[in-house]
């Protein structure tokens, strides 16, 4: 796909026909298309604070897997999250805010994003990544909502503003979660819910261990910014997340132009739909960029239990599309 981006009339317009070819081609590979995102251990993003595992019968929610409990990912339809993409800790909490307003399920504070004051980030870029300082002021956009939130510090070697080795990086994620922990304690930063882990950074069970003790889940994640590995690999590596301890999966990546782009959906389609079948834990998946628009749209269908959209902000990632067409394309496909 190339040239101008589709309008939302044109989009919706074809999501059904989008839908009805891509089906077949994910199921001649002998793979079933499950219809929802429903998996066996759903995880709520719960209005007390809490997240964990729902209670089985019980993940059942309105439009938007918004249940008693609150928010479901794995439930029977897809959450839409939106998020931050602001500099700045003012910008970000309003952006937070919007979201929220908007009818997002879920937002997405980037934290590598923000830059706080400079009086936090003495020390160098090591220190600052790791001191609590610097955790309280990229948390303020999680303060003062009722929406859960999900804290993400993306590297720069997976697309994201974190120029941090290895060592820094659970540095940093392990200071944040001990802080949110204390902090949490108090009535502060109720609303982060669950914390994004790469799990190329080598860290991911030592974070498990530690978010579940302070009550929060984790979202496993991996990406790929100039390609989509195969059906395969992609499935190995959602299932090494679940192994390690993530309460959700997570892949992103990208399809090559042309027919060969198409060919990349359809295999991330078909991971995915594997993927819901073989694991326990929910699974997020999308193509990013134009070509992949159609998965952020129908992944709801083929198991993905999460998509992202736009509100007040630019997109976090190339493909992503307004709250308001999003909702209204999952309302159309009711998944």
């Amino acid at each position: 796909m190339s040239g101008a981006p589709a309008q939302p009339d044109a989009v919706l317009t074809g999501l059904a026909e989008t839908l009805a070819a891509l089906r077949p081609e994910v199921e001649a590979a002998g793979i079933s298309v499950p219809g929802s995102p429903r998996a066996p251990r759903p995880v709520t993003l719960g209005r007390d604070g809490s997240a964990g595992p729902v209670p089985l019968g019980e993940e059942d929610g309105e439009a938007g897997g918004a249940g008693a409990a609150g928010p479901v990912l794995g439930g029977p339809v897809p959450l839409i999250a939106v998020a931050t993409t602001a500099s700045s800790e003012a910008e970000a909490m309003r952006q937070a805010f919007v979201a929220s307003a908007l009818g997002a399920d879920l937002v997405e504070v980037r934290a590598d994003l923000i830059e706080p004051d400079s009086t936090v980030t003495t020390g160098g870029q090591a220190a600052a990544w790791a001191s609590p300082a610097l955790a309280t002021a990229r948390l303020i956009a999680a303060e003062g909502h009722t929406t859960p939130v999900l804290l993400t510090v993306r590297t720069s070697a997976e697309g994201g503003g974190a120029d941090v080795d290895d060592a820094t990086y659970r540095r940093a994620l392990l200071t944040t979660l001990r802080y949110l922990g204390q902090a949490r304690a108090t009535g502060r930063f109720e609303a982060v819910r669950a914390i994004d882990v790469e799990i190329a950074r080598g860290c991911l069970g030592e974070a498990v261990e530690v978010a579940h003790e302070v009550g929060l889940a984790v979202v496993g994640s991996a990406h790929f910014f100039t390609s989509t590995p195969s059906q395969e690999e992609i499935v190995a590596i959602l299932r090494r997340m679940e192994k390690e301890g993530a309460d959700v999966a997570k892949i992103a990546v990208v399809p090559r132009d042309g027919q060969v782009g198409h060919d990349d959906v359809v295999t991330l389609l078909r991971a995915t739909a594997q993927a819901r079948a073989e694991l326990e834990v929910p699974v997020i998946t999308m193509s990013m960029g134009e070509g992949g628009v159609p998965t952020r749209l129908l992944g709801g269908v083929f198991g993905s239990a999460l998509t992202f959209a736009t509100a007040s902000g630019g997109a976090s990632a190339p493909g992503q599309m307004p709250i308001e067409l999003v909702r209204a394309a999952l309302e159309l496909l009711r998944v």
